[in-house]
């Protein structure tokens, strides 16, 4: 997962930038630039700043009050060097971590921690700890294998219980007819810990370093597989680089050439967000060329509204996806033209979360609502002293996550809903807070969930329907038949959020026969997220009706259309091996993926087997080695790999 994404020691970030910048010039700065120095030769995959970046240091010297809030953040802290001051206790005694099914026994080697686990080839190992991430719920720890790569070890430890798990448990579901029990991952299969699905360096390492870059590997598999100018999050990696700014200032020329840096609160709202939601969103990196101020979905494919293990059909998590998702569904997000920074303290602050305002103050909320603030009991139904007054006890309820090994705020903020519809719903605020869900305030009256729905049933006997959007979501998600008519109506509602709108185009393809016309339209809509959604429908679709429009987005202006496409095009391999002009061009489009991406094992792969359709046995040997380079448990392809050598040698 994702992330997909995950989150105190030495500061972080300041890195190699010390060789350019000035002396900082209060000793609290000059003893964090003096610890970063160290960390730079103790780090294999940092780099030196080089233009157009300054570097941490060069910011510290003019922004003292934002470093100092930032250098305890859990920003700089996202990810570190492993050392005695953020390793567990257990980690620095040596002693074992039991996490079912399996053990880690860690040990020390001078300086060096060691984590002894079951291997790929299911006997125990050792592995150097190199780094660790995370502070608030999770802690993660990383390894470095012999190879170079940094696999996330399969210990994982919740930071509010001190509970150690196993990883598996949070990254793998279960099935429809029970969520919570992960299946069972083998030694050697892609998902197991030394495996792709659970690289550092591609999955993770974007989010929780600064200027990360990717690095092949040598033909052998060896070396690391990725780069960058900092650890955690610096400065400039949300500000853009800051060289031009630091030399303008020091000569006293503000209007010289790039003097000014972006300011959240200067951007449009949907730059802001963006330069937030591209961590705090799971998606697909499709460009790691993101400039601040850009538009994220040019850069990135986002998780929509269509997976019941991930989120729920109103856009409330149902696993670790982040806030990005919900927050851009959210009515009262949108209406109310909110940032991440309207709420929170991107630099860091003492309240949890980087908060502005304490979550059960409400003001933050009141600043819009303020006639519900002038009678905030009347308005809940709860007495003026609890915790039921609260804004976000109903409208930002933690929502269970990780198998239930953490939980996060909905920041769909959205209205409590108990009998909301779809194949799969979010706990509603009402039962997480009466019958003690995680982080569920400990004041409330401990109630059965049969009481609670009596008790909602009495106090709103009418409540606001759900929008029709989420009706229509839902009845997709369940398989109803009346639902394109709804679909269709949510598509071509321009006021939509387009994650909406491209969740419901997504959703069409389950109806091939009545929705064809709709997602055929919608390859034309002005937005590139809509389109590349329709694009990806077209494969449930026939040749006769799809090909035509699949040539036609394989020249779209967007890379993300055209990836969609190619991605469409090659699915199944069927349409391909009919239509030669459709694999011919999917091919360029292949290979530009790889060019922008160049450690994603899925691309290789995606860009051999187009190869071998088309004949071409070199390009496609090419393809699959590097592909296990990045991947070395992709069994399957190695055998391809030995099959098309053989070939060759004749």
């Amino acid at each position: 997962m994702h992330t997909r994404a995950l989150q105190t020691g030495a500061t972080i970030g300041l890195v190699a930038a010390l060789a350019t910048a000035a002396a900082l010039t209060s000793n609290a700065l000059t003893d964090a630039a003096r610890g970063a120095e160290d960390s730079v030769a103790a780090d294999p995959n940092l780099r030196t700043v080089a233009a157009p970046y300054a570097g941490t240091a060069a910011c510290a010297e003019c922004h003292k009050q934002e470093f100092t809030a930032w250098r305890d953040s859990s920003h700089a802290h996202s990810f570190e060097r492993a050392t005695d001051e953020n390793m567990p206790p257990a980690v620095v005694k040596g002693e074992p971590a039991e996490h079912p099914p399996g053990t880690t026994n860690f040990q020390r080697d001078g300086k060096r921690y060691i984590a002894e686990t079951l291997g790929p080839d299911g006997e125990p190992t050792p592995y150097e700890l190199t780094y660790v991430a995370g502070r608030m719920r999770i802690r993660m720890f990383i390894a470095t294998l012999p190879d170079g790569r940094l696999q996330v070890l399969p210990s994982m430890l919740e930071a509010p219980t001190g509970r150690w798990f196993d990883y598996t448990h949070l990254l793998f579901g279960g099935s429809s007819e029970d969520w919570d029990t992960p299946p069972v991952v083998a030694p050697g299969e892609a998902s197991f810990w030394t495996g792709a699905d659970r690289s550092w360096d591609a999955r993770c390492s974007g989010c929780h370093t600064s200027g990360r870059r990717a690095a092949v590997p040598d033909a052998d598999g060896n070396g690391p597989r990725s780069t960058w100018r900092a650890l955690g999050i610096d400065c400039e990696e949300c500000h853009g680089p800051g060289l031009a700014h630091t030399n303008a200032w020091r000569d006293l020329d503000p209007d010289a050439p790039g003097a000014a840096l972006a300011r959240l609160e200067k951007l449009p709202r949907v730059a802001a967000t963006a330069v937030c939601t591209r961590c705090h969103m799971e998606s697909e990196i499709i460009s790691a060329r993101f400039t601040i101020g850009d538009d994220l979905y040019d850069h990135a494919d986002p998780t929509l509204l269509l997976d019941p293990e991930r989120v729920d059909p109103s856009g409330r998590a149902l696993e670790l996806i982040y806030d990005g998702l919900p927050f851009s569904v959210s009515e009262c997000a949108n209406e109310g033209g909110l940032t991440c920074r309207d709420c929170h303290e991107p630099h860091g602050g003492k309240i949890r979360s980087q908060l502005r305002a304490k979550p059960g103050e409400g003001g933050l909320c009141v600043r819009c609502h303020e006639d519900i603030g002038t009678d905030l009991p009347g308005h809940t139904r709860h007495k003026g002293s609890s915790s039921g007054t609260r804004c976000v006890s109903c409208h930002m309820p933690f929502v269970a996550v990780e198998r239930h090994h953490g939980a996060v705020a909905d920041h769909s903020i959205s209205i409590p809903r108990i009998n909301a519809r779809g194949d799969r719903v979010a706990q509603d605020a009402c039962t997480w807070c009466h019958t003690g869900g995680i982080g569920a305030p400990e004041d409330a009256p401990q109630l059965d969930k049969e009481r609670v729905a009596a008790s909602f049933a009495e106090w709103w006997p009418d409540p606001a329907p759900p929008a029709p959007w989420m009706e229509a979501i839902a009845a997709a998600r369940l398989g109803e038949p009346d639902a394109v008519g709804q679909l269709v109506a949510v598509i071509t509602d321009r006021d939509l959020a387009r994650e909406i709108r491209a969740s419901a185009v997504r959703l069409l393809a389950r109806y091939p026969d009545d929705g064809a016309d709709a997602i055929l339209a919608a390859t034309n809509d002005p937005e590139s997220l809509v389109r590349r959604s329709a694009v990806t429908a077209l494969a449930a679709l026939p040749a006769d009706v799809a090909d035509a429009k699949l040539l036609e987005a394989l020249t779209d202006d967007e890379p993300a259309v055209r990836f969609a496409a190619a991605r469409a095009s090659l699915l199944g391999w069927t349409r391909v091996r009919k239509n030669h002009k459709l694999l011919d061009a999917i091919i360029p489009v292949f290979e530009e993926e790889t060019r922008i991406i160049p450690d994603d094992h899925k691309r290789w792969f995606r860009l051999g087997a187009a190869r071998s359709l088309a004949g071409d046995k070199v390009g496609a040997l090419a393809a699959y080695e590097m592909k296990l380079r990045l991947d070395p448990l992709a069994h399957a392809v190695r055998r391809q790999v030995e099959r098309l050598r053989e070939e060759l040698a004749k």
